[in-house]
């Protein structure tokens, strides 16, 4: 690999750029297919004859491009196909991933009582500034993060929720403890803008990648609205589906 870096006085790209390039050409070519996962920066240096700061940028390079992502733990990793994310008048997270074949998880960030905003308080139909339940967590697909969103429920109807999610992490399990045994999808409005410092934190992607920002209230059978949730899903790894039966 090595002799494929040119050295010699006069050359404008630096190495770490030749090496980004290179990289990038072996990714399409399915040299890293199977776990995905690229040599070590250590490695990399080696194969390249360059130092280990010169293999990091061209690591980091990618990563900001958004062809590569860093997964906890250590290790650079091929981004994997677009997921498929359907959505429907029964929209659930972790049925999503599993039909693609993907493992479903979450990280919980925050869980606790808050004042609710002005659009959340209009979805649920509450007062602004009346007591709500915030859960704010990251929603992965194989350990890689592709959501980032905050969810807000009555504290008045849902007391305690907070601590029933805690137990189950699940959403719909937890509003099975309160009766609620079946829910639907209202509204979902969605439009793509620029990630905000802390979405690119928690979605480990370039801030210079767009993310699709949701809106949607989820409504008992009776037709109550119960959850209202604000998610922030990777442009360059989620694309929505809509099917004929979901219009």
């Amino acid at each position: 690999m090595a002799a494929e870096l040119v050295r010699h006085e006069g050359q404008d790209e630096p190495l770490w750029k030749q090496i980004e390039a290179i990289l990038l050409q072996e990714i399409k070519d399915g040299r890293f297919r199977g776990n995905g996962r690229l040599p070590s920066e250590f490695d990399l240096a080696a194969e390249f004859g360059v130092n280990r700061h010169t293999a990091r940028q061209a690591i980091a390079a990618l990563v900001q491009r958004g062809v590569l992502f860093k997964r906890k733990g250590g290790g650079s990793y091929v981004v994997p196909e677009m997921l498929d994310y359907a959505i429907g008048e029964r929209t659930r997270f972790s049925t999503n991933v599993a039909l693609q074949g993907r493992e479903p998880a979450h990280t919980l960030l925050v869980v606790d009582e808050r004042a609710t905003h002005k659009k959340a308080a209009q979805a649920l139909n509450m007062a602004e500034g009346d007591p709500a339940v915030y859960i704010s967590l990251i929603g992965e697909a194989d350990d890689i993060p592709i959501s980032v969103g905050e969810t807000y429920l009555s504290a008045a109807r849902f007391p305690g929720f907070g601590a029933k999610y805690r137990e189950t992490y699940s959403m719909t399990k937890a509003l099975a403890h309160y009766g609620v045994f079946d829910y639907k999808r209202d509204v979902t409005r969605c439009i793509a803008r620029m990630p905000s410092p802390e979405d690119v934190k928690h979605l480990r992607q370039s801030e210079s990648s767009p993310v699709l920002f949701v809106e949607s209230v989820d409504i008992d059978l009776e037709g109550h609205p119960i959850v209202y949730h604000e998610t922030r899903y990777a442009g360059e790894r989620v694309q929505f589906v809509i099917r004929r039966g979901d219009l």
